[in-house]
Protein backbone atom coordinates (compact mmCIF):
# COMPACT_ATOMS: atom_id res chain seq x y z
CA UNK A 1 0.00 0.00 0.00
CA UNK A 2 2.86 2.38 0.86
CA UNK A 3 3.82 3.17 -2.55
CA UNK A 4 0.72 2.66 -4.58
CA UNK A 5 -0.97 5.43 -2.31
CA UNK A 6 2.15 7.99 -1.75
CA UNK A 7 2.64 7.68 -5.89
CA UNK A 8 -0.72 9.12 -5.95
CA UNK A 9 -2.24 13.15 -6.52
CA UNK A 10 -0.97 13.81 -2.81
CA UNK A 11 -2.34 17.29 -1.45
CA UNK A 12 -1.20 18.15 2.25
CA UNK A 13 -0.07 20.00 5.00
CA UNK A 14 2.26 19.78 7.31
CA UNK A 15 3.07 21.32 10.83
CA UNK A 16 5.11 20.36 13.77
CA UNK A 17 5.01 20.26 17.19
CA UNK A 18 7.16 19.77 20.39
CA UNK A 19 6.04 16.88 22.96
CA UNK A 20 7.24 16.15 26.32
CA UNK A 21 10.02 14.08 25.53
CA UNK A 22 10.34 14.72 21.78
CA UNK A 23 9.01 15.87 18.75
CA UNK A 24 6.81 14.88 15.70
CA UNK A 25 5.78 16.34 12.06
CA UNK A 26 2.12 15.43 11.03
CA UNK A 27 0.58 15.26 7.43
CA UNK A 28 -2.59 14.29 6.04
CA UNK A 29 -2.83 12.80 2.66
CA UNK A 30 -5.76 11.60 0.20
CA UNK A 31 -6.26 9.97 -2.98
CA UNK A 32 -10.17 10.76 -4.14
CA UNK A 33 -12.01 9.95 -0.40
CA UNK A 34 -9.47 7.58 1.14
CA UNK A 35 -7.46 9.55 3.46
CA UNK A 36 -4.45 8.72 5.90
CA UNK A 37 -1.91 10.25 7.90
CA UNK A 38 1.46 10.14 7.94
CA UNK A 39 3.49 10.50 11.50
CA UNK A 40 7.22 11.51 12.13
CA UNK A 41 8.21 10.75 15.09
CA UNK A 42 11.70 11.94 16.57
CA UNK A 43 13.94 12.45 19.54
CA UNK A 44 12.40 9.16 21.13
CA UNK A 45 14.95 6.92 20.56
CA UNK A 46 15.55 5.34 23.70
CA UNK A 47 11.47 5.02 24.00
CA UNK A 48 10.67 3.16 21.26
CA UNK A 49 10.32 0.11 19.08
CA UNK A 50 8.52 -1.53 16.36
CA UNK A 51 5.73 -3.00 18.51
CA UNK A 52 5.29 -0.20 20.72
CA UNK A 53 4.95 2.47 17.39
CA UNK A 54 2.60 0.05 15.54
CA UNK A 55 0.33 -0.41 18.63
CA UNK A 56 -3.17 1.41 17.49
CA UNK A 57 -3.98 1.70 21.15
CA UNK A 58 -1.49 3.91 21.59
CA UNK A 59 -2.45 7.06 19.18
CA UNK A 60 -5.46 9.24 19.49
CA UNK A 61 -7.34 11.49 16.72
CA UNK A 62 -9.12 14.15 16.96
CA UNK A 63 -11.10 16.13 14.64
CA UNK A 64 -9.90 20.24 16.13
CA UNK A 65 -13.64 21.08 15.19
CA UNK A 66 -15.43 18.53 17.88
CA UNK A 67 -16.39 15.29 18.13
CA UNK A 68 -15.09 11.94 19.67
CA UNK A 69 -11.50 10.93 19.74
CA UNK A 70 -10.88 7.37 17.94
CA UNK A 71 -7.85 5.03 17.31
CA UNK A 72 -6.84 4.42 14.14
CA UNK A 73 -7.61 0.62 12.49
CA UNK A 74 -4.08 0.20 11.82
CA UNK A 75 -0.74 1.60 11.74
CA UNK A 76 1.78 0.40 9.22
CA UNK A 77 5.61 1.04 10.31
CA UNK A 78 7.40 2.86 6.77
CA UNK A 79 10.37 3.66 8.76
CA UNK A 80 12.52 2.99 11.86
CA UNK A 81 16.27 3.91 12.89
CA UNK A 82 18.00 6.11 14.89
CA UNK A 83 16.40 9.41 15.29
CA UNK A 84 12.84 9.34 13.13
CA UNK A 85 9.72 6.93 12.72
CA UNK A 86 7.77 7.48 9.99
CA UNK A 87 4.39 5.71 10.16
CA UNK A 88 0.73 5.73 8.58
CA UNK A 89 -2.38 6.12 10.36
CA UNK A 90 -5.13 4.76 8.56
CA UNK A 91 -8.83 5.20 9.22
CA UNK A 92 -12.34 5.60 7.68
CA UNK A 93 -13.62 8.16 9.99
CA UNK A 94 -10.86 10.81 8.36
CA UNK A 95 -12.95 12.74 6.91
CA UNK A 96 -11.86 15.80 3.96
CA UNK A 97 -12.07 19.11 4.68
CA UNK A 98 -11.01 18.84 8.37
CA UNK A 99 -7.84 19.57 10.46
CA UNK A 100 -6.99 16.82 13.12
CA UNK A 101 -4.75 16.48 16.28
CA UNK A 102 -2.64 13.19 17.25
CA UNK A 103 -1.50 12.16 20.65
CA UNK A 104 0.83 9.20 20.70
CA UNK A 105 0.89 7.48 24.00
CA UNK A 106 5.06 6.44 25.58
CA UNK A 107 5.08 3.15 27.46
CA UNK A 108 6.58 5.75 30.67
CA UNK A 109 3.69 8.02 30.14
CA UNK A 110 4.69 10.77 28.05
CA UNK A 111 2.94 11.99 25.43
CA UNK A 112 3.81 13.71 21.93
CA UNK A 113 1.11 15.37 20.45
CA UNK A 114 0.81 17.04 16.77
CA UNK A 115 -2.24 19.56 16.22
CA UNK A 116 -3.20 21.05 13.00
CA UNK A 117 -3.14 18.43 10.73
CA UNK A 118 -5.16 19.63 7.79
CA UNK A 119 -6.83 18.90 4.40
CA UNK A 120 -5.35 21.50 2.21
CA UNK A 121 -9.22 21.79 0.84
CA UNK A 122 -9.85 23.51 4.09
CA UNK A 123 -8.08 26.74 3.35
CA UNK A 124 -5.83 28.14 0.24
CA UNK A 125 -2.25 27.60 0.66
CA UNK A 126 -0.32 30.99 0.57
CA UNK A 127 -4.04 32.79 1.42
CA UNK A 128 -4.19 32.69 -2.30
CA UNK A 129 -7.69 33.28 -3.88
CA UNK A 130 -8.90 29.98 -6.21
CA UNK A 131 -11.20 31.48 -9.09
CA UNK A 132 -11.38 27.77 -10.19
CA UNK A 133 -12.35 26.50 -7.26
CA UNK A 134 -15.27 28.99 -6.41
CA UNK A 135 -16.45 29.16 -10.26
CA UNK A 136 -16.86 25.07 -10.18
CA UNK A 137 -18.31 24.57 -6.88
CA UNK A 138 -20.88 27.68 -7.66
CA UNK A 139 -21.84 26.98 -10.68
CA UNK A 140 -21.00 23.47 -12.00
CA UNK A 141 -20.88 21.41 -8.90
CA UNK A 142 -24.50 22.79 -7.45
CA UNK A 143 -26.26 21.11 -10.77
CA UNK A 144 -25.67 17.84 -9.29
CA UNK A 145 -26.49 18.22 -6.17
CA UNK A 146 -29.03 15.44 -5.98
CA UNK A 147 -29.54 12.47 -3.04
CA UNK A 148 -27.25 9.59 -3.80
CA UNK A 149 -26.86 5.66 -2.14
CA UNK A 150 -24.26 3.77 -0.90
CA UNK A 151 -22.25 1.06 -2.15
CA UNK A 152 -20.09 -1.25 -0.33
CA UNK A 153 -18.00 -1.73 -3.46
CA UNK A 154 -14.50 -0.86 -5.06
CA UNK A 155 -16.33 0.44 -7.91
CA UNK A 156 -19.78 1.35 -9.11
CA UNK A 157 -20.96 2.76 -12.44
CA UNK A 158 -24.13 3.15 -14.53
CA UNK A 159 -24.28 5.43 -17.76
CA UNK A 160 -25.16 4.86 -21.02
CA UNK A 161 -23.69 3.79 -23.97
CA UNK A 162 -24.31 5.29 -27.16
CA UNK A 163 -21.76 2.59 -29.30
CA UNK A 164 -24.87 -0.15 -28.10
CA UNK A 165 -27.89 2.40 -27.74
CA UNK A 166 -28.50 0.63 -24.63
CA UNK A 167 -27.73 1.31 -20.50
CA UNK A 168 -25.50 -0.60 -18.79
CA UNK A 169 -23.92 -1.04 -15.32
CA UNK A 170 -20.65 -2.31 -13.75
CA UNK A 171 -18.93 -3.24 -10.61
CA UNK A 172 -16.28 -4.03 -9.26
CA UNK A 173 -15.39 -5.55 -5.94
CA UNK A 174 -10.93 -5.90 -5.16
CA UNK A 175 -9.92 -6.30 -1.65
CA UNK A 176 -6.55 -5.68 -0.53
CA UNK A 177 -4.54 -7.66 2.09
CA UNK A 178 -1.21 -6.80 2.86
CA UNK A 179 1.32 -9.21 4.48
CA UNK A 180 4.96 -8.35 5.31
CA UNK A 181 5.53 -5.75 2.25
CA UNK A 182 3.35 -8.08 -0.13
CA UNK A 183 -0.34 -6.72 -0.95
CA UNK A 184 -2.47 -9.89 -2.23
CA UNK A 185 -5.83 -8.55 -4.18
CA UNK A 186 -8.46 -10.97 -5.29
CA UNK A 187 -11.28 -9.56 -7.06
CA UNK A 188 -14.31 -9.77 -9.14
CA UNK A 189 -15.94 -7.48 -12.04
CA UNK A 190 -19.34 -8.02 -14.11
CA UNK A 191 -20.03 -5.50 -16.44
CA UNK A 192 -20.86 -5.13 -20.54
CA UNK A 193 -19.13 -5.02 -23.73
CA UNK A 194 -19.40 -4.43 -27.29
CA UNK A 195 -17.40 -5.85 -29.77
CA UNK A 196 -16.91 -5.40 -32.67
CA UNK A 197 -17.80 -7.88 -35.66
CA UNK A 198 -16.45 -6.36 -38.97
CA UNK A 199 -18.12 -3.59 -41.02
CA UNK A 200 -21.21 -1.56 -38.98
CA UNK A 201 -22.03 -4.96 -37.30
CA UNK A 202 -21.49 -5.41 -33.88
CA UNK A 203 -22.53 -8.00 -30.56
CA UNK A 204 -23.02 -7.33 -26.90
CA UNK A 205 -21.73 -9.49 -24.19
CA UNK A 206 -22.10 -9.84 -20.80
CA UNK A 207 -18.57 -10.43 -19.11
CA UNK A 208 -17.58 -11.85 -15.58
CA UNK A 209 -13.94 -11.52 -14.63
CA UNK A 210 -12.14 -13.40 -11.76
CA UNK A 211 -9.00 -12.30 -10.63
CA UNK A 212 -6.09 -12.57 -8.30
CA UNK A 213 -2.90 -10.64 -8.37
CA UNK A 214 0.45 -10.79 -6.02
CA UNK A 215 2.02 -7.76 -5.89
CA UNK A 216 5.41 -6.08 -3.78
CA UNK A 217 6.18 -1.82 -3.90
CA UNK A 218 9.06 0.06 -3.41
CA UNK A 219 11.06 3.29 -3.51
CA UNK A 220 14.56 4.32 -5.31
CA UNK A 221 14.86 7.68 -5.41
CA UNK A 222 11.18 9.70 -6.49
CA UNK A 223 10.55 6.56 -8.02
CA UNK A 224 7.18 3.86 -7.12
CA UNK A 225 8.42 0.88 -7.83
CA UNK A 226 6.56 -2.65 -8.17
CA UNK A 227 6.62 -6.11 -9.48
CA UNK A 228 3.40 -8.05 -9.86
CA UNK A 229 1.95 -11.44 -10.89
CA UNK A 230 -1.62 -12.15 -11.91
CA UNK A 231 -4.51 -14.50 -13.11
CA UNK A 232 -7.52 -13.76 -14.85
CA UNK A 233 -10.26 -15.95 -15.46
CA UNK A 234 -12.90 -14.46 -17.97
CA UNK A 235 -16.43 -15.67 -18.67
CA UNK A 236 -18.14 -13.69 -22.13
CA UNK A 237 -22.09 -14.47 -22.78
CA UNK A 238 -24.56 -12.82 -25.86
CA UNK A 239 -26.39 -10.50 -23.35
CA UNK A 240 -29.45 -11.66 -25.47
CA UNK A 241 -29.46 -14.78 -23.89
CA UNK A 242 -27.93 -16.83 -26.31
CA UNK A 243 -25.98 -20.10 -25.55
CA UNK A 244 -22.90 -18.89 -26.91
CA UNK A 245 -20.62 -18.76 -23.89
CA UNK A 246 -16.70 -17.93 -24.25
CA UNK A 247 -14.25 -18.77 -21.51
CA UNK A 248 -10.54 -16.99 -21.31
CA UNK A 249 -7.97 -17.05 -19.11
CA UNK A 250 -4.46 -14.82 -19.19
CA UNK A 251 -1.29 -15.41 -16.79
CA UNK A 252 1.03 -12.24 -16.37
CA UNK A 253 4.32 -11.35 -14.77
CA UNK A 254 5.36 -7.58 -14.99
CA UNK A 255 7.24 -4.50 -13.23
CA UNK A 256 5.66 -1.43 -12.72
CA UNK A 257 7.40 2.34 -12.30
CA UNK A 258 5.29 5.74 -10.72
CA UNK A 259 6.35 8.89 -12.37
CA UNK A 260 3.86 11.22 -10.18
CA UNK A 261 7.00 13.18 -8.14
CA UNK A 262 8.59 14.01 -11.31
CA UNK A 263 6.18 16.62 -11.98
CA UNK A 264 5.58 18.02 -8.35
CA UNK A 265 7.56 21.46 -9.65
CA UNK A 266 4.46 21.60 -12.08
CA UNK A 267 1.39 21.07 -9.96
CA UNK A 268 -0.61 24.15 -9.12
CA UNK A 269 -2.85 23.90 -6.65
CA UNK A 270 -6.51 23.51 -8.08
CA UNK A 271 -5.60 24.79 -11.49
CA UNK A 272 -3.31 22.23 -12.96
CA UNK A 273 -1.93 18.70 -11.41
CA UNK A 274 -0.80 15.80 -12.81
CA UNK A 275 -1.07 12.07 -10.80
CA UNK A 276 -1.75 8.75 -11.66
CA UNK A 277 1.39 9.23 -14.34
CA UNK A 278 3.11 5.09 -14.88
CA UNK A 279 4.55 3.05 -16.90
CA UNK A 280 4.32 -0.86 -16.85
CA UNK A 281 5.84 -3.69 -19.11
CA UNK A 282 5.78 -7.29 -18.29
CA UNK A 283 4.85 -10.67 -20.34
CA UNK A 284 1.86 -12.24 -20.41
CA UNK A 285 0.07 -16.18 -21.54
CA UNK A 286 -3.52 -16.45 -22.77
CA UNK A 287 -6.24 -18.54 -24.01
CA UNK A 288 -9.89 -18.22 -25.18
CA UNK A 289 -12.20 -21.57 -26.05
CA UNK A 290 -15.55 -22.95 -24.98
CA UNK A 291 -14.13 -24.61 -21.99
CA UNK A 292 -14.09 -23.45 -18.67
CA UNK A 293 -10.96 -24.97 -17.63
CA UNK A 294 -7.52 -23.88 -19.05
CA UNK A 295 -6.08 -25.77 -22.36
CA UNK A 296 -2.76 -27.97 -22.50
CA UNK A 297 -1.99 -25.51 -25.14
CA UNK A 298 -2.64 -22.95 -23.23
CA UNK A 299 0.74 -21.90 -22.82
CA UNK A 300 1.61 -21.51 -26.53
CA UNK A 301 -0.32 -18.10 -27.32
CA UNK A 302 1.94 -15.36 -25.23
CA UNK A 303 2.72 -11.63 -25.53
CA UNK A 304 4.70 -9.06 -24.29
CA UNK A 305 2.67 -5.47 -23.07
CA UNK A 306 3.53 -2.30 -22.13
CA UNK A 307 0.94 -0.12 -20.67
CA UNK A 308 1.43 3.72 -19.68
CA UNK A 309 -1.43 6.09 -17.90
CA UNK A 310 -1.50 9.53 -16.88
CA UNK A 311 -4.39 11.85 -15.08
CA UNK A 312 -4.70 15.84 -15.38
CA UNK A 313 -6.87 17.45 -13.10
CA UNK A 314 -7.65 21.01 -14.51
CA UNK A 315 -9.71 24.02 -12.74
CA UNK A 316 -10.17 22.51 -9.90
CA UNK A 317 -13.16 20.17 -10.65
CA UNK A 318 -12.48 18.33 -14.42
CA UNK A 319 -10.25 15.34 -14.38
CA UNK A 320 -8.89 13.88 -17.64
CA UNK A 321 -7.28 10.64 -17.83
CA UNK A 322 -5.96 8.45 -20.52
CA UNK A 323 -4.12 5.06 -20.78
CA UNK A 324 -2.83 2.95 -23.69
CA UNK A 325 -2.54 -0.81 -23.55
CA UNK A 326 0.02 -2.22 -26.22
CA UNK A 327 0.60 -6.36 -27.42
CA UNK A 328 2.39 -7.97 -29.52
CA UNK A 329 1.03 -11.33 -29.82
CA UNK A 330 3.30 -13.89 -30.95
CA UNK A 331 0.41 -16.52 -32.11
CA UNK A 332 0.43 -16.83 -36.03
CA UNK A 333 -1.51 -14.32 -37.78
CA UNK A 334 -1.50 -11.67 -35.07
CA UNK A 335 -0.22 -8.83 -35.26
CA UNK A 336 0.64 -5.79 -33.02
CA UNK A 337 -2.85 -4.67 -30.70
CA UNK A 338 -3.24 -1.35 -28.61
CA UNK A 339 -6.53 -0.57 -26.64
CA UNK A 340 -7.22 2.90 -25.42
CA UNK A 341 -9.04 4.37 -22.81
CA UNK A 342 -10.12 7.99 -22.10
CA UNK A 343 -12.07 9.54 -19.58
CA UNK A 344 -13.56 13.21 -18.50
CA UNK A 345 -15.07 13.03 -15.21
CA UNK A 346 -16.51 16.44 -13.10
CA UNK A 347 -15.08 15.22 -9.69
CA UNK A 348 -18.45 15.83 -7.84
CA UNK A 349 -17.82 13.91 -4.93
CA UNK A 350 -15.43 15.75 -2.52
CA UNK A 351 -17.38 19.02 -3.66
CA UNK A 352 -20.82 18.03 -3.22
CA UNK A 353 -22.75 18.54 0.53
CA UNK A 354 -23.30 14.69 1.16
CA UNK A 355 -26.97 13.72 1.46
CA UNK A 356 -27.96 12.66 4.59
CA UNK A 357 -27.84 9.23 5.94
CA UNK A 358 -25.34 8.55 3.02
CA UNK A 359 -21.77 8.82 2.86
CA UNK A 360 -20.60 9.18 -0.78
CA UNK A 361 -21.94 11.16 -4.00
CA UNK A 362 -20.87 9.58 -7.80
CA UNK A 363 -19.04 11.28 -10.14
CA UNK A 364 -19.73 12.27 -13.71
CA UNK A 365 -17.76 10.55 -16.41
CA UNK A 366 -17.15 10.61 -20.17
CA UNK A 367 -15.42 7.53 -21.28
CA UNK A 368 -14.56 6.02 -24.72
CA UNK A 369 -12.81 2.88 -24.81
CA UNK A 370 -11.46 1.03 -28.02
CA UNK A 371 -9.19 -1.45 -29.54
CA UNK A 372 -8.05 -5.01 -27.96
CA UNK A 373 -7.31 -6.03 -25.17
CA UNK A 374 -6.22 -9.39 -23.24
CA UNK A 375 -7.35 -12.32 -22.96
CA UNK A 376 -9.22 -12.14 -25.84
CA UNK A 377 -7.58 -9.67 -27.79
CA UNK A 378 -11.02 -8.72 -29.67
CA UNK A 379 -12.15 -5.23 -31.17
CA UNK A 380 -14.03 -3.59 -28.30
CA UNK A 381 -15.84 0.20 -28.42
CA UNK A 382 -17.58 1.67 -25.48
CA UNK A 383 -19.05 5.27 -25.66
CA UNK A 384 -20.82 6.28 -22.67
CA UNK A 385 -21.95 8.75 -20.10
CA UNK A 386 -22.11 7.74 -16.57
CA UNK A 387 -22.01 8.17 -12.68
CA UNK A 388 -19.66 6.57 -11.07
CA UNK A 389 -18.69 5.65 -7.58
CA UNK A 390 -14.78 4.81 -6.33
CA UNK A 391 -14.96 4.06 -3.30
CA UNK A 392 -12.90 2.28 -0.36
CA UNK A 393 -14.27 0.78 2.57
CA UNK A 394 -11.86 -1.55 3.26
Amino acid sequence: MRSLLAASWILLAAVQAAGATGSADGVLYFDRGHYWIELTLGGLEGSLDEQTVSDPSRFEIRAIDGGSPFKPYRVELLEHEPGKTVLVLSSGKLKGRRCYSVIFRLPEGDEVAVDSICDPFLSEPRSRFCAEREFFRKYIASAFSRSGSMYNLNRFDYGYDFSAERSTSHLAVQPCFEFRGWAFEPGFEYGSVTYLTGGSGSSNALRQTVAVKLSKSGWAGKLGLSVEAGYEHERSSPSDGGESVQYSHSVTFGGRVRLDNLFDHLNSYCTSVFKGVDLGLGYAWYESNDEEVWADSGFERTTPYLMTRFTWTFLYGFQLSYSLESYWPTSHGENFEEFHSIRLRLLLRDVLDKPGGKRYHPDLELSYDRGRKLPLLEDEKKVMIKFTFDLYPW
